[in-house]
């Protein structure tokens, strides 16, 4: 199975790339778990069989289930029992591998990373994530299992003017009993939630932080930067949104040292709670880019730094692209 994981990774990433587009390392991850469950079961890859490492593997996913009256752990039990039995996917090809790229047809490897690609590019994304394959597992059931409303009295719970989780394993599992259109809004609502990188700065440094947070947008890259988010951040307690911001939504956050930023108050809350985020996930977060050499509190003298007075902003952005990247493929 070794030897087909890497063929099928070589032939997605490449086909990817000619798109313009890459893939971060866990919903890769997922898609090869899949192909390995299909490899070890000798079936056919469905997309429905993405479901059990989506919920297994994607801690957000399992969320939206549970917020919607699911329950992901006793999910996980009915998706495996539905495989095993595999009752209802008795005419099912052995499995064989048909790769990404040799052209575009309609098997379901190219059905599904068409529809990320597609799904991606609507939300101004380079990057396929977890939830661009989740939604491309929603679409492609409703366009082979349309929504029915003429379900006999014995399976009027099956057959109900909407799609869910329950529908995609062909059975009435009470613990995927999710909607579709319950996902789709937390999803949308989760990537307008989440940031790649978020700017700490001192006012006295906004053109440079400015010009960082433009090219890095224009670059398809989510930032939060204050006078992107006006309205948003308008009537909202700042203290509490800033926290969260810093302290659990963005990926990495970009400080920028300088001496005005060791002595405003809203910088150093910033760091705060970017250090607290930093300190209880125990991995890189803070990305200091230095004007000079003043100390910041809590920032070791030891942790790597770019200097921004042998640097140009173009250079800055484009390692800020490679850190943003580094579990992409």
């Amino acid at each position: 199975m070794e030897k087909v994981k890497a063929e099928l990774e070589a032939d997605l990433i490449y086909f990817l790339k000619k798109r313009g587009f890459s893939i971060n390392g866990n919903a890769l991850n997922i898609l090869m778990n899949a192909e390995e469950m299909c490899y070890k079961r000798n079936m056919a890859f469905f997309p429905s069989d993405l479901l059990l490492p989506l919920i297994t593997m994607y801690a957000d996913f399992a969320k939206i289930i549970d917020k919607y009256g699911g329950n992901s752990i006793l999910a996980i039990k009915d998706i495996k029992r539905s495989l095993d039995n595999d009752s209802n996917f008795k005419v099912r090809d052995p499995y064989f591998v048909d790769n990404y790229s040799v052209k575009e047809n309609s098997n379901y490897r190219y059905l599904i990373i068409d529809k990320c690609i597609k799904n991606a590019n609507n939300n101004n994304r380079a990057e396929i994530s977890e939830a661009e394959i989740i939604l491309s597992v929603l679409a492609l059931h409703e366009e082979e299992f349309p929504v029915v409303t003429n379900g006999t009295i014995k399976d009027i719970k099956f057959h109900t003017p909407f799609n869910t989780l329950s529908h995609i394993i062909l059975e009435s599992s009470e613990n995927l009993w999710v909607k579709f259109d319950d996902i789709r809004w937390e999803l949308s609502n989760y990537n307008k939630r989440k940031y790649d990188i978020a700017l700490s700065f001192a006012g006295e440094d906004r053109k440079i932080a400015e010009d960082i947070a433009e090219l890095l947008t224009n670059l398809g890259k989510r930032v939060f930067y204050d006078n992107f988010e006006k309205s948003n951040l308008w009537g909202k307690d700042l203290y509490a949104y800033l926290s969260e911001i810093y302290g659990e939504r963005a990926k990495y956050c970009l400080m920028i040292v300088s001496k005005s930023y060791a002595k405003e108050h809203w910088p150093n809350f910033e760091r705060q709670a970017a250090q607290a985020k930093a300190l209880k996930e125990n991995q890189e977060y803070i990305l200091p880019l230095r004007l000079d050499d003043t100390e910041v509190p809590g920032l070791l003298p030891t942790t790597g730094y770019i200097d921004f007075r042998n640097t140009t902003t173009s250079e800055i952005v484009n390692l800020i692209i490679k850190k943003i990247s580094d579990n992409s493929i």
